[in-house]
């Protein structure tokens, strides 16, 4: 808002001028004021320079209606007054009217300027020796004073305290040319120290290789107060330039070459009261190269080695050898490759304090044509009319091909895929024998050599008059390290072992199982373990032994007493229901029980009966339902 003040002073003009120290003159040097610009609220004091008693003074200057050159006061409020002393309250841009009469009215003009107080901005670093460097960055006002508390306001934008370890205040105003120091003030509290400290550079990472766009990040760590500036030198620590100040924990140096440079950086403490710097350690980039050959990547990198402890090597983010503690040695081959794949390496440079330079990460897509490595172990299971093939992944694969043969015949190809394991079905493995071998290509076109052969186990029993059961099987093959045991599993007809596993040693192919009455059907299975660290199996058909009923009748007794054969009993394997009925040779029933431990001891209704044949019926049962029946004659014996 533009307001007016006029002043209005008619006077005789007396062609005298006496101007005042630091005053402001009007236009045509009739009056003078002591500001023209400065902060709300403003208080300006008019002097007349003509010395004329009969001015007046008008403060609705808004209502006003003025035309050059005349200038009529009559079109102003006839608010009128003498005061010379005026306060504007609100920011704006003022004009002061001076009238007098020379046979006409004219006027003089000043123009006030009155602006909003707003702090003034600045910052303050810390120097050596308990010294302070004020840097004003506000713009607003033209000139400062600053208070650093312990002395009267100065200019100076330098101080030095006592030593100690104390807290100080130092304030900052803002004023203008040709106006009072009225505009407030900025205040920042701060503890001088003896030795500003240094800053911590801990890590250079190269973030892109280019000869035009690389770029190149810094973790840093910083003190607060601290004027901080990056120096870089370019292939070598000789000559540093400033790149400019630093703050924050991090920063990105852009468009510079590091493809073939090198760069070294270092972060100084600038004491801006005695212009020298203290520095934190150097840290240069690390470059790195890489060339894809047939069936290996050779690496190549570059650093300039200060204070080195080691070099990291890393491929698809994972490591890629043990360290290497020569700095002399700046290449490594990487052997294990293949076509067709991308495979992406950093070399680290690491320092003894523990600081890092990270390499750019340099990518190539693997050469080969060489035929991959055969797979050298393979295991083939049986599950009752199938057989599972198992072996350890090769990568990467376009695919498999398994081929089989049958009781020794040609090998022919069967599948040919991607998945494993591979399930043969429809099968009969417990009667024929088979083999397998696989072939696979991989990626790049290159067909592995044939693996090593693997032959199910085949398993078979014999019952040897029902007294054991003989267990012969084949030799496994198909393992790199061969058979470390043979295990024997023996199951319940439902499948459940009846006890732990029977170690047999890595050289027998056969067994002999007792028959007991415990066990009347006994399922068995071979299992072979591999010789590794992490143990393969493989196991045989399941083959089932059923032994049946058995019922054994002796053809005489003696029953005298003597403690030998005095009863007419059966024996026999797996009875679980049994009856004997005995006949005179005219068919009477003489003895009749259901218990297998009760036999017929010669007596019939309390008296013993005389030495003869006589006829026997028995019925025994099984745990199966199974029944036998034997009829036949017994002699009794009476040998007194």
């Amino acid at each position: 808002m533009r307001k007016t003040l006029f002043h209005i002073i008619w006077v005789i003009l007396l062609g005298l001028s006496v101007p005042g120290w630091g005053q402001v003159s009007s236009k045509l040097g009739w009056f003078e004021i002591d500001y023209n610009k400065g902060c709300a609220p403003l208080t300006v004091n008019l002097t007349d320079i003509l010395l004329d008693i009969t001015r007046q003074h008008t403060y609705d200057g808004d209502t006003c209606i003025v035309s050059s050159p005349k200038y009529d006061p009559s079109f102003c409020p006839p608010n009128l007054t003498t005061n010379t002393s005026f306060t504007y309250t609100q920011p704006g841009t003022y004009t002061i009217l001076y009238f007098i009469a020379l046979g006409a009215i004219r006027a003089d003009t000043l123009v006030i300027e009155v602006l909003a107080p707003q702090p003034p901005e600045f910052n303050v670093t810390l120097c050596n020796n308990y010294g302070v460097a004020v840097n004003i960055t506000d713009t607003y006002y033209d000139q400062f004073l600053i208070d650093y508390g312990d002395g009267s306001p100065t200019s100076s934008r330098t101080h030095t305290y006592p030593p100690g370890i104390n807290s100080h205040t130092i304030s900052v105003s803002g004023f203008f040319n040709n106006g009072p120091v009225n505009c407030g003030d900025s205040t920042i509290s701060l503890t001088p120290v003896n030795n500003i400290p240094t800053a911590t550079l801990s890590q250079v990472t190269v973030t892109s290789q280019g000869r035009l766009d690389g770029v190149i990040d810094l973790d840093f760590n910083l003190s607060p107060n601290v004027n901080y500036v990056l120096e870089m030198s370019t292939n070598g620590t000789a000559s540093f330039s400033d790149v400019g100040p630093l703050s924050g924990v991090s920063q990105s140096i852009s468009g510079i070459n590091t493809m073939d440079n090198l760069y070294c950086f270092r972060i100084a403490a600038v004491d801006l009261c005695n212009n020298n710097r203290t520095y934190s350690d150097t840290i240069c980039s690390t470059n790195i190269q890489v060339m894809a050959r047939e069936g290996q990547n050779q690496l190549n990198w570059a650093t300039i080695p200060i204070n080195f402890d080691r070099y990291e090597l890393t491929k698809n983010n994972a490591p890629l050898g043990p360290p290497i503690t020569s700095s002399n040695i700046t290449g490594f081959v990487d052997n294990t490759v293949d076509c067709n794949v991308v495979y992406c390496y950093r070399a680290t440079t690491v320092y003894a304090n523990g600081n890092r330079s990270i390499s750019a990460e340099n990518c190539v897509t693997g050469i080969n044509s060489l035929p991959p490595p055969a797979i050298a172990s393979l295991t083939a299971s049986v599950t009752v009319s199938s057989i599972t093939l198992d072996w350890a992944p090769t990568a990467p694969v376009d695919f498999y091909q398994i081929f089989r043969s049958e009781n020794n015949g040609d090998f022919m190809m069967i599948a040919k895929g991607t998945s494993l394991p591979y399930i043969d079905k429809n099968l009969r493995p417990q009667v024929n024998k088979h083999c397998y071998y696989i072939v696979y290509q991989n990626t790049c076109g290159n067909q592995s050599p044939v693996s090593v052969t693997a032959c199910a186990i085949m398993l078979a029993g014999t019952n040897v008059d029902n007294k054991s059961f003989d267990l012969n099987w084949t030799a496994y093959l198909g393992w790199e390290n061969g058979v470390s045991d043979y295990e024997l599993e023996i199951m319940d007809e439902n499948g459940v072992l009846v006890g732990p596993p029977i170690s047999l040693g890595n050289t027998s192919t056969s067994y002999q199982d007792p028959i007991t009455q415990n066990r009347q059907i006994s399922q068995y299975r071979i299992v072979a373990i591999s010789n590794d660290s992490i143990p393969l199996r493989s196991y045989s058909n399941i083959i089932m032994e059923d032994i049946p009923l058995q019922v054994f009748v002796p053809n005489s007794f003696t029953p005298n007493n003597d403690g030998l054969n005095d009863t007419f009993t059966a024996k026999g394997l797996f009875i679980k229901e049994y009856s004997m009925e005995i006949y005179s040779r005219w068919g009477e029933l003489l003895y009749h029980t259901k218990d297998l431990e009760l036999g017929w001891n010669g007596v019939y209704k309390g008296s013993l009966i005389p030495e003869d044949t006589y006829v026997y019926k028995i019925r025994a049962t099984d745990p199966r339902g199974r029944s036998i029946t034997k009829n036949g004659t017994v002699h009794l014996l009476r040998n007194n």
